[in-house]
């Protein structure tokens, strides 16, 4: 009797295990396995989304998988059959729940999507966050080919997202570089809702309103209107969108991938802000921005009747973000047009981009008290070959450093070359270094005052800058022209389309700067430029 009993308590359990599985039921919920199928792994992540529902569905919107459940941290696992993993698949999720990174608060997960070749599925992992959403949406609700809908994304945010990368906010130790930046992408997208004043479970709007003003015309602008609920994406949601990501960088409670500036790749660059009385636009030069010398026009209009904003008072201040220090770099003077445009030019030390970091550059309106635009522009390398920047030290110049004292950097700019053979024009801008925030122009038209290691102001009262094309005979500048400025008219042994070189000696205070900041002997004496009139 007794070993009748444990034989009907061992088919009772038996029973029970092959329900449950068949029901999906597990802490990691799947559906019931087909005979043949193919297993699919991943995560619902907007932070990890707790007891989602996710289903499979094929390009007519027919479902072949699912529902499965989430488990807590938000991953599941589920079996397509094999005859339907062919063409375009959606992995779609809804409910559950989540901790919005932005604002700490549970929210109820919304609609999160993932669109997916099948070829794709040999790598069994598919993970749904809020770039995959908006890819999938693109297709979807906008008849976008997957490839034509990815293009489009990465236009647009500057970064084509992996659907097989599972997004972890966590270290280095516990996640792989890709990972981090997944969630960070993600994490982007809270920290919007955020700064756009809206709540934290209007994301899932702000994804599909961003899908529709993307799938319009191919770029995020605003301009459609797009609804979000009672409210409408801004004409700077570009711009707002990159303010978020810094947010989400330097926010080290919310943001735990330690992830940086250097790290987290191009910005997309959004060139209209938006302060309270105005509209600030960049307006890109005939060359996009790049290291050296890089000149664009800042438009203002008001806000208020769209009227140009004249005779205001503009100043720049670049900041490059790098990975563990920030640095400025020199401006020049910007020029009021009269018509709500400003003449602007920096000189970039050095690129952005992945390795290296970001420039943010502030536009300051009225004053240090008044309104501020910022925006985050791609500053590219020089290309082509030519010189675009070189550098002097001073020898007894001495200032301050992050490390202790360093020699003086004294920095030349090619400022422009024209002419003809045997008679060229070179134009230089000259910068000298006071701090890794302050490059002020070199110049005798005004005041310039420099401080050495202890602090002490010193003024500049003469400079003497040399050019010459062979190295030994040398011609002094026409005159600097404004404020930093120095050109060289008449220059002889230069012939168009041929590579050559100018050399550049600097003399400031009668002392002469050199390539190391040792005593001038031979080829440290001077700059050498290689051009290409």
């Amino acid at each position: 009797m007794k070993f009748f009993r444990l034989l009907c308590a061992g088919l009772f359990l038996l029973s029970l295990a092959m329900f449950l599985d068949a029901c999906g039921g597990s802490s990691n919920d799947t559906a019931a396995i087909p005979e043949t199928s193919v297993t699919v792994t991943g995560s619902v992540f907007a932070s990890p989304v707790a007891g989602a529902a996710v289903v499979v569905t094929n390009a007519s919107g027919g479902t072949i998988a699912g529902p499965v459940t989430t488990a807590p941290n938000g991953t599941y696992r589920i079996a397509i059959p094999s005859s339907d993993v062919t063409g375009t698949l959606f992995f779609h999720a809804s409910g559950g729940t989540f901790t919005d990174e932005a604002t700490g608060v549970t929210v109820t997960g919304g609609a999160m999507s993932a669109c997916v070749s099948a070829a794709s599925l040999t790598t069994g992992a598919v993970h749904l966050d809020p770039s995959s959403s908006i890819i999938a949406r693109m297709v979807m609700d906008h008849g976008k080919t997957l490839a034509d809908a990815q293009t489009a994304f990465s236009a647009v945010f500057g970064y084509a997202p992996d659907t097989s990368v599972a997004p972890m906010n966590a270290p280095t130790a516990s996640a792989t570089a890709a990972q981090r930046l997944a969630a960070l992408r993600a994490m982007i997208f809270s920290q919007l809702t955020k700064d756009l004043g809206l709540g934290a479970d209007k994301q899932f709007d702000l994804l599909s309103a961003i899908t529709d003003d993307i799938a319009d015309d191919d770029t995020l602008n605003g301009s459609a209107l797009v609804s979000i609920g009672t409210t409408t994406l801004p004409q700077d949601i570009m711009n707002r969108m990159e303010r978020s990501i810094v947010s989400c960088l330097t926010n080290t409670t919310m943001n735990m991938t330690g992830l940086t500036a250097a790290e987290i790749g191009a910005l997309p660059f959004g060139k209209i802000a938006l302060t309270t009385t105005y509209k600030v636009e960049y307006l890109p030069g005939m060359m996009a921005a790049t290291q050296g010398k890089t000149s664009f026009t800042i438009r203002i209009t008001n806000r208020s009747d769209g009227s140009p904003a004249t005779g205001l008072a503009v100043s720049l201040m670049p900041m490059m973000r790098m990975a563990t220090m920030n640095h400025s770099t020199p401006v020049d003077a910007i020029i009021d047009n009269g018509n709500g445009t400003y003449t602007c030019t920096v000189y970039y030390l050095m690129a952005s981009g992945p390795g290296m970091g970001f420039w943010e550059l502030k536009v300051k309106i009225g004053g240090m008290m008044g309104e501020t635009a910022t925006f985050y522009p791609a500053v590219s390398m020089a290309m082509g070959g030519s010189t675009v920047r070189s550098t002097l030290k001073g020898q007894s110049d001495i200032i301050s450093s992050m490390t202790g004292t360093e020699k003086r950097s004294y920095y030349l700019f090619r400022d422009g070359l024209s002419g003809t053979t045997g008679n060229h024009t070179f134009n230089l801008f000259i910068a000298a270094k006071e701090s890794m925030m302050s490059y002020p122009a070199l110049s005798t038209l005004a005041t310039t005052t420099l401080h050495d290691q202890n602090g002490t102001p010193w003024a500049v009262s003469t400079v003497t800058v040399l050019a010459s094309t062979d190295g030994s005979t040398w011609s002094s500048p026409a005159g600097e022209t404004a404020r930093g400025h120095w050109s060289f008219s008449g220059l002889t042994g230069l012939v168009s389309g041929q590579t050559a070189t100018i050399y550049v000696k600097l003399n400031v205070n009668e002392e002469d700067k050199t390539t190391d900041g040792n005593a001038a002997s031979g080829a440290n004496a001077y700059s050498a430029f290689k051009v290409m009139p």
